[in-house]
């Protein structure tokens, strides 16, 4: 006896003499999660989540900041930037190599002081600085945090049209820790005299 399944039906066929054969059957399936293998054994359509992508990226685009050591002095600016590179990785998909390509397309800057900075700009180092930061009050152990939302796109071995994947992707890192200090000026003797005191 057949189960009785839904995904089973049971109806009359034919034999190859005409006669009629009471069989059961899969019938075709109309929706499937996988691929289905080509019935020529050419190969499958290879698709990418960004989930799966996400995993690929180890890191962010990386923290500079300046001055680098573990004091800031408040009064003056605080610069960052980040490596703006488009990154490539690689995994295997089906047996097939797939090439992954991640471009960072804006960077969210946490300053430690409860504000943020959302650019485009991946930021340049002194004298061509493009992202600083003024802090306004003296802290002690504050950190940076930079958020990079990247796009992603790939290709499977073999093909040199790339093939989008939706969404984004985003990287969190920090930076080292720092204080925030002022500079406190001290008249000497000397500096007191030289102004007539």
């Amino acid at each position: 006896m057949w189960d009785e399944q839904p995904q089973h039906k049971c109806m009359p066929q034919k034999d190859k003499y005409g006669r009629i054969e009471d069989k059961c059957y899969d019938p075709p399936s109309t929706h499937s999660s996988q691929p289905a293998e080509p019935a020529d054994g050419g190969p499958r359509t290879i698709t990418i989540t960004t989930r799966q992508a996400a995993t690929l990226i180890a890191s962010g685009s990386g923290i500079t900041r300046q001055p680098p050591g573990p004091k800031v002095i408040i009064s003056k600016a605080f610069i960052v930037y980040t490596n703006p590179a488009v990154r490539y990785q690689t995994t295997t998909i089906l047996g097939t190599p797939i090439e992954v390509e991640f471009t960072p397309t804006s960077y969210t800057w946490g300053w430690g002081d409860g504000t943020t900075t959302t650019t485009t700009d991946p930021g340049a180092p002194y004298p061509h600085q493009t992202v600083t930061h003024h802090y306004q009050h003296t802290a002690t152990g504050v950190t940076t945090t930079l958020t990079t939302t990247w796009t992603t796109r790939y290709r499977p071995a073999g093909e040199n049209q790339w093939r989008p994947i939706e969404g984004t992707i985003t990287t969190t890192e920090t930076s080292t820790p720092y204080d925030l200090v002022r500079v406190i000026t001290y008249l000497t003797d000397d500096a007191e005299e030289a102004q007539g005191h």
